[in-house]
């Protein structure tokens, strides 16, 4: 297994925080960028376990930092 690096955040939160509001849902800590680090067995793997956990539909935008 290798691990694989990924960086997080979620539109929704940045755009309250762009409008100096706060996300009635959303904790504020995810308009910035956060870190995780993810084992799996290839690339793919990694990124499909963390877009599952921080799906696209609820505004999480994920990049693959490694």
């Amino acid at each position: 297994m290798s691990t694989y690096v990924f960086s997080v955040y979620n539109t929704e939160a940045r755009n309250a925080l762009d409008n100096n509001q706060e996300h009635p849902h959303i904790s504020m800590r995810w308009a910035t960028p956060c870190r995780f680090a993810v084992e799996a067995e290839n690339p793919q793997k990694a990124e499909s376990c963390i877009k599952e956990k921080y799906p696209r539909e609820e505004g999480f935008v994920t990049k693959r930092l490694n």
